[in-house]
């Protein structure tokens, strides 16, 4: 079950953590290059940090770096390198040469942390992957450095494969004994799957990746179930960590957890900065009908799922007002469904998923680590169209001059999931 906590109950827990009474109002970030810290230098020249998570694409970070150098009255990082400076190979730690080609993409791993003194998370383990300088002549020169978590290195070589009779899950894990042609596993990280979401799929007769980079299918197979893909950091951060492929609400006994298993309660007024819902009637629809064809039975197949099905929880307390709208039916005939509980499913999925995008919010709260897509936020104060639990689909957490933020993204939920 997720422990429920206020924002009050989560600074003092950070709080006792460090053993410092004002913890949690002291930001902290790291980062670290090959294992070593930022030299002192040039973690002062960070003037920004924003690490940002979404549960349909590859999480990343972005650094605003100072790239002047007062004291020598020339650019520090970019802008005064020669190509001899660029290509010496390992130079000495703080030579100009070292300066130069610290944020170079693709060649250094990087992990990145947050939080607050005495108590920061891992937020992400990945690589470099861009920089962009800005000259200006009427503003201090910057570095902008991005980078992306592991996962962005799934996206060398795409493949074409099929699996026949096995279910979701069971692909997934799958993907991880397969080898690459050129040598080597085509999924380098170790799969987690949820155990109870395993026993409930059906197995499909033919699934096919055609021409495709694994972890995109990957994503599109969990699409299609309201799954979710998401690394899972190893917190000791010797290894890249665990992809969980599952419900995002997995809380059954030997089911892998991305985080802390908490739902933060904010209130609008204290712990919530911001908080912009809306709700969006158009587009919504009152049933789902798939067909298929039974290629044993060669028979058709047509499954219909309404918003009367007691499997249909999201924001039941509000569907007299979708009701009133006059909702549409949808009609899926595109998809190969092969048997009726294959149809069904997807039925109950695509209605599940049109529901989620019945309510949804932007919200800014006070920095939180453990505040992330996949989880869960029980919003209040804010009505009875607009209280109640959401799940997050993104956040962006930035520490900058001003301290630490979180804003996230997010869809009311069923309040069932965290129960």
């Amino acid at each position: 079950m997720a422990e429920t906590l206020t924002l009050g109950q989560e600074a003092l827990q950070a709080a006792a953590k460090a053993h410092v009474d004002d913890a949690f109002y002291t930001p902290r970030f790291e980062v670290r290059i090959a294992g070593v810290g930022l030299p002192k230098d040039v973690m002062r020249d960070v003037t920004s940090i924003t690490y940002r998570d979404n549960i349909k694409q590859i999480d990343g970070f972005d650094l605003t770096v100072n790239n002047w150098d007062s004291d020598r009255n020339r650019f520090k990082y970019t802008g005064s390198e020669t190509l001899a400076q660029l290509t010496q190979t390992n130079p000495p730690a703080n030579s100009d040469a070292a300066l130069f080609q610290i944020f170079d993409p693709c060649g250094k791993d990087v992990e990145i942390r947050m939080g607050y003194l005495g108590d920061l998370t891992l937020m992400l383990k990945g690589n470099f992957t861009s920089i962009s300088p800005v000259f200006s002549a009427s503003a201090a020169p910057v570095l902008n450095v991005s980078g992306l978590n592991v996962l962005h290195k799934l996206r060398t070589k795409q493949f074409s494969w099929a699996w026949e009779g096995l279910r979701d899950s069971e692909i997934a894990l799958n993907l991880r004994t397969l080898r690459d042609p050129r040598g080597g596993p085509r999924f380098p990280l170790p799969v987690d799957i949820d155990k109870g979401a395993l026993k409930a799929e059906k197995p499909t007769p033919y699934v096919a990746e055609h021409n495709q980079y694994d972890i995109d299918f990957l994503l599109t197979l969990a699409r299609r179930r309201s799954y979710i893909v998401a690394l899972r950091p190893d917190p000791t951060g010797r290894t890249p960590g665990t992809l969980y492929f599952g419900p995002p609400d997995s809380n059954a006994p030997g089911s892998p957890q991305p985080l802390r298993d908490v739902t933060f309660q904010l209130h609008c007024g204290r712990s919530l900065i911001e908080f912009k819902p809306k709700m969006t009637a158009a587009n919504q629809v009152s049933s789902v009908t798939v067909h298929g064809w039974n290629r044993r039975t060669r028979k058709p197949i047509i499954k219909k799922v309404t918003l009367d099905d007691a499997r249909i929880r999201c924001n039941r307390d509000i569907h007299r007002l979708l009701q009133q709208c006059d909702p549409r039916e949808e009609i899926v005939v595109t998809e190969p469904k092969f048997t009726e509980a294959d149809a069904e499913a997807r039925a109950l999925a695509i209605l599940n998923n049109a529901q989620h995008e019945f309510v949804k919010c932007d919200g800014t709260t006070i920095g939180l680590p453990d505040l992330r897509a996949g989880l869960h936020v029980e919003i209040l104060n804010v009505g009875a169209r607009f209280s109640g639990v959401y799940f997050i689909t993104e956040t962006e957490h930035t520490i900058n001059d001003s301290g630490y933020i979180t804003k996230f993204k997010a869809q009311r939920d069923d309040p069932a999931r965290v129960r």
